[in-house]
């Protein structure tokens, strides 16, 4: 007997390193398993991503047994989050949802929320665009993946997840340069990590998370179905208070001109995009330069709305035939690192307009008094808007 017990833990063992997974075995074979040394990829403890989520997140201990020094680790892990993802509420999520519920509530959403320049910011596009039921999201880092074993969300793992989002749950944004180290660190690998906290705190529940990549010619496939694969990203099924079930995409890359031109299935893909409701926020005003002309011309045509502040799309760019524009807050002339970013027709505008209204909440790279957006949209949309609802029977 003594035999087959230990067979059965030693199989189930190394078939836990072959799914990157922990075992299921009883907790007292679980336990004496040795350290995986932070093997990863996109597997959920026993299969279930619902209790990881609000693992990760800070939302409940017991989904998992732990030794005492870790449920300690994770104890103090679930304070501090809680305490920045209250004070992000406070200071920019509950009052972007006040703004939206004034500023776009009666105006209809589209299916699809698009976020490129995002990173892992899933909390600012749910919040901005809470009823769409797809959304895409674009940034450079990598996917990356969780650890396989459960020993391995230890006290630095959660002290990594934690220092990787300090920017954002701070100052609303991520800044790049700390991105290309925090998500290539030791302890935390890529960004999905934190679009399962993010997706998780902003009180959604995780159904399954797949690999998934853009093929050459431009459809969206899983990963493991052994087609080739042009750009990597994931897909996250997440459900609302409802149960009803949405989609949340996520693609690492680069969207300068010279690079899309080498994916072409990417192009593809981009093009077939439905109507899309779309947010850009310090965006290192790089759709300011010829060298993102595709990613800035595929907004332009794809949107029926447009939420940006100064660092998205110039104001030149929308034509008042096409564009409903409304301004919000204040505009001043960039921060220095920007500073050849200057918009003179945006400040005669802001200036001279006697509709623009305060906006109430920092947004961008300035404080909440130096804050601003544009609220663009499409006229056509509106048009058509109005002439379903007229001929609606």
């Amino acid at each position: 007997m003594q035999t087959r017990i230990s067979l059965y833990a030693l199989s189930v063992f190394v078939y836990s390193l072959v799914q990157g997974q922990p075992s299921s075995a009883p907790q007292h074979l679980a336990h004496s398993t040795p350290s995986l040394q932070f093997l990863c990829g996109i597997q959920a403890p026993y299969g279930e991503w619902s209790p990881l989520a609000r693992f990760v997140s800070g939302l409940n201990g017991s989904v998992y047994p732990l030794p005492r020094d870790q449920k300690a680790a994770w104890t103090r892990h679930a304070e501090l989050a809680t305490a920045s993802w209250a004070n992000a509420q406070a200071r920019y999520l509950d009052p972007i949802d006040n703004w939206r519920e004034r500023t776009l509530g009666g105006g209809g959403s589209s299916e699809l929320a698009f976020y490129p320049f995002s990173g892992p910011d899933a909390a600012n596009v749910l919040a901005f665009f809470p009823d769409a039921r797809r959304y895409l999201l674009v940034g450079l880092e990598p996917v990356g993946c969780v650890p396989a074993g459960l020993s391995d969300y230890n006290a630095a793992y959660f002290s990594a997840l934690r220092r990787s989002m300090d920017a954002i749950l701070t100052v609303n944004f991520f800044r790049t340069n700390d991105m290309e180290v925090d998500f290539d660190s030791a302890n935390l690998r890529g960004v999905l990590p934190v679009l399962l906290f993010m997706i998780s705190r902003s009180g959604y529940s995780v159904v399954d998370v797949t690999r998934v990549t853009i093929t050459p010619w431009g459809s969206v496939e899983r990963s493991d179905r052994g087609v080739p694969g042009e750009t990597s990203g994931i897909v996250i099924r997440f459900a609302d208070e409802r149960e009803e079930v949405r989609e949340m995409y996520y693609f690492a890359l680069n969207l300068q001109d010279y690079r899309l031109r080498r994916k072409p299935g990417t192009l593809k893909y981009l093009a077939s995009l439905g109507e899309a409701d779309t947010l850009i926020k310090s965006a290192s005003y790089l759709l300011h330069t010829p060298y993102f002309s595709l990613v800035r011309d595929t907004i332009l045509s794809k949107s029926r709305v447009i939420v940006e502040d100064d660092s998205g799309i110039p104001f030149r760019f929308f034509n008042t035939s096409a564009w409903d524009v409304r301004l919000y807050g204040t505009y001043t002339e960039p921060i220095n690192l920007f500073r050849n970013r200057y918009q003179g027709d945006l400040q005669l505008a802001f200036a001279s307009r006697g509709d623009v209204r305060p906006l109430g909440f920092a947004i961008g790279y300035r404080h909440i008094k130096e804050s601003n957006l544009l609220v663009a949209t499409r006229r056509v949309a509106q048009a058509d808007r109005r002439d379903r609802i007229l001929t609606r029977p």
